[in-house]
């Protein structure tokens, strides 16, 4: 368990390696100390409102808070907390969770988008997924039309990943992110197993990036914000480099293991009882 006392808040954003870092945490925790938010198909705002309405003893409990959630839910803690967040390069997350909405029957969403192209699906406007959604989350923001986000949600975002985030990753440097979480917190064992890795191996023409990059213009800054930022720390790393390769090494290792211990028990586990979706997961997913 962490040394640092905060309660940590781990911003779930659909489709960014989440759910392979939720067992990363949960490790951290004992599991009296950790809570997942959750509901069903609910607007946006019961996240936040629902947590706000449990006992004040149950909100000072736990040590470790998990959910698609957005900005925010800190304010219902009743003690010091700091933020954790996993970020993806925008054109990719967005791609992802036009698949995502596809394939899954049970999404909201579904039966309007499983026979949209992706530029359809684009100009609907109706899924806030495909228009900023990182900037969104981290900003705080719960109710700007698809289509009219603003310079000014991208520096409240800036200022909230700097000033409130103790920690955030990158999926594409997902094992470099590990590292600058274990050395954040002084954790242990951040050995990992991939989970809810999409197998499609569908692939973006250059003009449906491009519209991509435009629907997402927020959140192309906010990214290469995050980069700057993670390059800068990496270099003040001693010794970083030396420890990553250490690291895949272990974790390679490892991956054996945890597939008979994790991936293949939790599989069981939900053909027998499927699993209760975290709030948002119809708008995200993993």
């Amino acid at each position: 368990m962490t040394g640092d006392d905060r309660t940590v808040i781990f911003l779930h954003i659909g489709k960014t390696a989440g759910s392979t870092l939720r067992q990363v945490l949960k490790r951290q925790f004992p599991s009296s100390q950790t809570l997942t938010v959750r509901a069903r198909r609910r607007p946006r705002t019961d996240t936040i409102a629902d947590f706000a309405r449990l006992p004040a003893e149950d909100r000072v409990r736990p040590r470790l808070i998990m959910g698609h959630t957005v900005y925010g839910l800190h304010e219902g803690v009743p003690r010091p907390c700091t933020y954790i967040t996993m970020l993806r390069h925008p054109v990719k997350l967005a791609f992802s969770q036009y698949r995502y909405v596809q394939r899954i029957p049970s999404h909201h969403h579904h039966e309007a988008v499983k026979d949209l192209t992706l530029e359809e699906y684009v100009a609907s406007r109706i899924s806030f997924e495909m228009d900023n959604s990182q900037t969104r989350a981290i900003a705080g923001d719960l109710g700007t039309p698809v289509g009219e986000c603003t310079e000014e949600m991208l520096e409240v975002a800036k200022r909230n990943l700097d000033e409130h985030f103790s920690w955030f990753g990158i999926t594409e440097r997902f094992d470099e992110s590990l590292l600058l979480l274990r050395r954040t917190f002084d954790w242990r064992d951040v050995r990992y197993v991939s989970r809810n890795v999409s197998r499609s191996r569908a692939e973006l023409t250059p003009p449906q990036r491009e519209l991509l990059e435009r629907a997402n213009w927020l959140d192309m800054q906010l990214y290469e914000h995050a980069q700057q930022i993670m390059d800068t720390r990496i270099a003040a790393e001693d010794g970083f480099a030396d420890e990553l390769e250490r690291f895949a090494r272990a974790n390679h290792r490892y991956r054996t293991w945890g597939r008979v211990t994790y991936t293949w028990p939790s599989a069981i586990k939900r053909r027998i009882k499927p699993e209760v979706r975290d709030l948002y997961a119809e708008d995200g997913g993993a």
